[in-house]
């Protein structure tokens, strides 16, 4: 996919990527859990097991809906914003 898209007025807008941490408490987390609960194959499954052991615990840092919100807005109103936007404190700790 190209890094912009025309309009119909032949004004030029630039996608963004929101990169969103973990949002147990959001559909963004239960559309994650439904996939990760897919068959994993057994060269993985001890790497998987700690995953979900992390994802689980509940003192680390996370992503909620107002976080996914802010971002989306900041792609949209700041013109300088990046091109890569983190949402929640999670998804900023790793950028």
């Amino acid at each position: 996919m190209p890094p912009f898209s025309c309009l119909s007025d032949r004004k030029i807008l630039s996608r963004h990527h929101i990169l969103q941490g973990r949002a147990p408490g959001t559909s963004f987390g239960a559309n994650a859990r439904k996939l990760m609960s897919e068959k994993i194959p057994e060269t993985y499954q001890d790497f998987a097991l700690g995953v979900f052991c992390a994802i689980q615990d509940t003192t680390m840092l996370v992503t909620y809906s107002k976080d996914v919100a802010e971002a989306v807005w900041m792609a949209v109103a700041n013109p300088n914003a990046p091109m890569r936007i983190p949402a929640g404190e999670d998804a900023s700790a790793l950028s």
